[in-house]
C-alpha cells in the first residue's frame, strides 16, 4: 500500500507540473502579426505621408488596412489573423508603388520597401 501511495503521489506532482507548464505558456503568446512598410522614392530618401493600403482577400471579403507613413518613411501595422497582403502606397506627385508583405506567423513581424517613382 505504501508503495501504491508513494507512486501515485509521484504521477500526481508530475501531472500537475506539467499542467502547469503547458496552460501558463499557451496564454502569453503574441498572436498578433506585426508588419512595416518603409516607403522610399528613387534616390532612397523616406517619403512621409503616402497612404499605404494592406489588402488581402479572405472568405468574407478582402480584409484591408490603411495607414499614413510618419517622417522616416514607414507606416507600421498590427494584424490580427495572418496573411499575405498586397501593399498599395500612393502620394500625390507620384506614380502609385506596389509591394508584398508576408505575415504568416503569428508573433513574428515582417517589413518591405516599396519605392514611389514621381
Amino acid at each position: 500500500m505504501k508503495t501504491f501511495t508513494l507512486k501515485f503521489s509521484a504521477f500526481a506532482c508530475a501531472f500537475v507540473m506539467l499542467f502547469a507548464a503547458f496552460s501558463s505558456s499557451s496564454c502569453k503568446k503574441d498572436k498578433t502579426c506585426h508588419g512595416k512598410v518603409h516607403v522610399t522614392d528613387n534616390a532612397g530618401a523616406p517619403v512621409a505621408n503616402a497612404t499605404v493600403k494592406l489588402a488581402a482577400p479572405s472568405v468574407g471579403g478582402d480584409v484591408t488596412y490603411d495607414n499614413v507613413t510618419d517622417g522616416g518613411g514607414d507606416a507600421s501595422f498590427e494584424v490580427k489573423l495572418p496573411a499575405i497582403f498586397d501593399v498599395t502606397v500612393t502620394k500625390t506627385g507620384f506614380q502609385t508603388g506596389t509591394g508584398v508583405l508576408r505575415l504568416d506567423e503569428p508573433g513574428k513581424s515582417n517589413e518591405v520597401t516599396v519605392k514611389l517613382v514621381p
